[in-house]
Formats: C-alpha cells, structure tokens, sequence
C-alpha cells in the first residue's frame, strides 16, 4: 500500500513537472512572437519592411494563440467525465406504455429517441420516432396498443457515468446517435445529447462530431 502510495505521488510530481515546462516553453514561444511582432513594427516604420511583414508576424500570433487555446480546451474535455456533461433526470417512457405515449413525450420534449425504463429504474432499451413510423405505422400495426418494449432496440448503446468524454464521443459517433443513456449502479441517470456536447467541446470537435453522426451509413 505504502509503495502504491509513494509511486501515485511520483506520478503526480512528473505531472505537474512537465505541466510547468510546457508552460515556460508556452510563455517563451510567445514572447519570441510578441518580439518579432514587435521588430517588424519598428522596421515598417523606419521603412526597412512592408506592411505585409507586419501583418505576417500578427497573423503568426493569433495562430499561436489559438492553439493554446485548443489545447487548454483538450485538456478540460480529457478531465471530465459522462456525469459531469450529462443532464440528468432523464425523461424516460416506461416499458409498458404504448407507442402513442411515447410519440407524446417525444413531442412534448422535442426530442427524437428516448430510453425505455423498467419498474426498477433500469434501462430496458431505446426506443426512436423512427422505429416508431417504421416498425408500427408502415407495418400496419396500431401505436395505441403496441407497446414501447416491442419496439426496444435489439443492441442498447450506453455509457457508465465515469467514461471520459473521448469514450461519449467515440460511442456516439461509432454508432451514428444523438442521445447516449449514462447509467450508474445499473441505473439510469441521465443523457447526453448534442446540446450537452455543444457545451463541453470546443467549435472544431464539435464540428468533427456533427460530420460523423449526420454521415450517411
């Protein structure tokens, strides 16, 4: 125990070592561009450069800048976890409802999918508009008596409220969904949509993402 103790510290030391070179290493790679910025302002001036090698050096600092912040934005997304972006409370339709109440919530919600829950909490499966226009309306069948578990996808996507956010993503993009049930304890907590995820990750992943999941199978 007192081993695991000592190398657990260890880690964090070499962490935050190399947390503090790479910021030395940022502060200095900034202060080399604020000086070249600098330098070329006093060359145009003294007419040695032109304009356009002033406007160089400032377009070569907002790239830098921007990187920075990208990275800054990585590494609160590596940080968080399913339960930290999800919301919960999630609206659920119980397994024995029909597919017009279901149709209802989905209405009343504004949503497409939603998670079919057991009397016990439980996450029995998923259930979407889609399945319901094709698997009950085109097939004839009457929403009014169908029930949600008979239309219950067969393979249920799901992740545990402690997956780190490049596991959300890469569970939703995998399989092309928009909403992806948190469960914790075997319990049903939350969901993640994509208005969760648009206020978690930065433009460019969050563009990455839309790419992936509207991509035509």
């Amino acid at each position: 125990m007192a081993f695991d103790k000592v190398k657990a510290s260890a880690k964090r030391g070499l962490a935050s070592g190399r947390a503090r070179v790479e910021q030395t290493r940022a502060q200095r790679q900034r202060a080399g561009l604020l000086q070249e910025l600098g330098e070329a302002y006093y060359a145009e001036h003294t007419g040695q450069a032109t304009h356009e090698a002033v406007a160089g050096r400032l377009d070569a600092l907002d790239d830098y800048e921007r990187t920075i912040r990208e990275r800054q934005s990585v590494r609160q997304e590596t940080g968080r976890q399913a339960r930290d972006i999800m919301h919960p409370e999630a609206e659920c339709i119980g397994e024995g409802e029909t597919l017009v109440a279901a149709a209802r919530r989905m209405r009343d919600l504004g949503v497409g999918s939603l998670p079919i829950c057991g009397p016990d909490d439980r996450l029995h499966g998923m259930i979407t508009d889609r399945d319901i226009a094709v698997k009950c309306i085109a097939e004839g069948r009457n929403p009014s008596e169908v029930k949600a578990r008979d239309l219950a996808q067969e393979t249920l996507i799901w992740v545990n409220a402690n997956a780190g956010v490049d596991e959300v993503l890469r569970k939703m993009e995998d399989h092309q969904i928009k909403r992806l049930p948190v469960i914790d304890n075997r319990r049903l907590v939350g969901i993640i949509s994509e208005a969760d995820l648009a206020r978690t990750l930065d433009e460019h992943r969050l563009a990455e993402f839309a790419e992936r999941v509207y991509a035509a199978p």
